[in-house]
């Protein structure tokens, strides 16, 4: 029972981390590749393709449209920031949920916050995008009458608080997908569990394993249950899969100074 209650941490953990990455974009193998934008109407920079009508560049509109994607040059490092809110503002919650001695379980999370870095590389013919960071997850509730709390290893730490290790992402080889899985080891995050109407669910959770985004529109990634569930790679106490459901807003800039302004992506091909 322990072990399918981590699974839930899993996927909570996972779902944070990859929106924090994903809005990078996707790449393909052999001449197609990923390349990331940021999105502006600031007119700084050479703008690329298409116009936008909303700060995320998702809605395309050549005609009155006024965001644009302007591209980051390769192998610069540019600052990353992550959230759960939406293109229309609003903030969409992250959902873990599992299935625990044949009751459906889930973790919901009302706040993500994430910060890391990411840079364009090219690799033969192919473009990608790849960077590290870390996400936060609170205000973090659990069903089954459970209490959640962060655990860093060292033990019991703020209640509705759950941190991830440091992480990985990059869209290299991964088709039109984007990868998150530890910087370090196997670990994505751990938590803990108390107060839980079934005792036999109180303890704490090791998540572990990898997980690929399904979903990017404009710069916010899109995780559904059913879709990372059926990946099989994010594992909680090494044997139980879970899923995660939710969104990943990522916006960046390049220097301490500067606003944050949505990241985006293009597919581009190289001859």
């Amino acid at each position: 029972m322990n072990g399918r209650r981590a699974v839930v941490g899993l996927c909570m953990l996972c779902a944070l981390l990859v929106s924090a990455l994903a809005a990078q974009g996707a790449s393909a193998a052999g001449t197609k590749g990923t390349t990331a934008y940021t999105c502006t109407n600031s007119g700084l920079g050479t703008p690329v393709g298409n116009k936008f009508k909303d700060a995320h560049c998702k809605e395309v509109d050549n005609t009155n449209g006024t965001f644009r994607h302007v591209e980051i040059a390769a192998n610069t490092t540019t600052e990353l920031s992550g959230s759960n809110e939406t293109t229309g503002g609003a903030k969409e919650n992250t959902l873990l949920k599992a299935t625990i001695a044949g009751s459906a379980f889930t973790l919901t999370g009302t706040e993500t916050t994430g910060s890391g870095w990411m840079t364009n590389a090219t690799e033969g013919k192919e473009h990608y995008a790849h960077g590290e960071g870390t996400i936060t997850y609170s205000g973090v509730t659990a069903s089954g009458g459970c209490k959640v709390f962060t655990d860093s290893g060292a033990g019991k730490g703020a209640e509705g608080v759950i941190h991830t290790e440091p992480l990985k992402a990059t869209t290299k080889g991964q088709g039109d997908a984007l990868k998150f899985e530890p910087k370090e080891g196997t670990v994505f995050a751990r938590f803990l569990l108390e107060g839980c109407t079934n005792t036999g669910i109180n303890g704490t959770y090791t998540v572990t394993g990898s997980v690929k985004t399904t979903s990017i529109e404009g710069a916010t990634s899109k995780f559904t249950h059913a879709n990372t569930t059926e990946q099989n790679t994010l594992k909680l106490n090494g044997t139980i899969k879970a899923g995660i459901e939710g969104v990943l807003t990522l916006k960046s800039r390049s220097v301490a100074t500067d606003p944050y302004t949505a990241l985006s992506a293009t597919t581009v091909e190289t001859e």
